[in-house]
């Protein structure tokens, strides 16, 4: 999944050497800025948090929906799929995780958000939860998930002119690195709150910064590693 850059080409183009000889399909949407300037909130709100009220634009069962289309297209027999983003991308796979009815998802690697949604429903979205129907089932189903929050050790730049700098962002720390690592401690919490198995793998990039080619590499040996 592509981030603010909308670069889904860029993005099949580092996944293919790392796929060569593994039994998959890639594939890479593309939300563009003119019909979906907001994707990486899954099209529910804007960066302030203002609700966009619009369920045609909604996104949180778009990936099913692609899921579906090509496996058919392509007569595919598995069952499941996998998912990967990066940047705004991270950002909009860990909220679909949270918001899509999806359960055909068996494995996904975030990396290098620039912010999260945190399990608060004393915050609003996309801070919190706080006005957003999370069941309990499916927070349990996303604890449980194979998942990895894959952070780059040199994204750690406050100043970096894409990152996101609203001040309630800020609260969650200086930059992704930090941000990335307050998050995944979160979840940890939650877990141990909710007396559920926490599954998730953090893992800090060594040598890397807000680079999507590096950082595939790197989620590529979880994704990927028993196919």
């Amino acid at each position: 999944m592509h981030g603010d850059s909308r670069s889904a080409e860029r993005y099949i183009t580092d996944w293919l050497p790392l796929a060569e000889n593994r039994n998959v399909v890639l594939i890479a949407p593309k939300f563009s800025k003119e019909f979906y300037k907001e994707y990486v909130y899954l099209m529910k709100s804007n960066k302030k948090g203002r609700t966009i009220s619009d369920p045609s634009l909604d996104l949180e069962n778009s990936l099913g929906l692609l899921f579906d289309f090509f496996s058919s297209k392509l007569k595919l027999t598995n069952k499941s799929f996998r998912l990967y983003g990066h940047s705004g991308g991270s950002q909009f796979v860990h909220r679909y995780l949270l918001f899509s009815e999806e359960l055909r998802i068996d494995k996904v690697a975030m990396a290098n958000a620039g912010f999260y949604t945190f399990v608060d429903d004393s915050k609003k979205y996309p801070f919190g939860i706080k006005g957003m129907r999370v069941s309990d089932d499916r927070l349990e189903w996303f604890l449980r998930l194979k998942a990895g929050v894959f952070l780059a050790d040199q994204d750690n730049d406050a100043r970096q002119s894409n990152l996101p700098s609203m001040r309630k962002v800020r609260k969650q720390g200086k930059n992704r690195l930090q941000r990335g690592n307050n998050f995944f401690n979160h979840l940890i919490k939650l877990g141990k709150d909710r007396n559920i198995s926490f599954r998730w793998r953090y893992q800090i990039v060594q040598g890397v910064a807000h680079d999507n080619s590096g950082m595939s590499a790197a989620a590529s040996s979880f994704l990927l590693e028993d196919l």
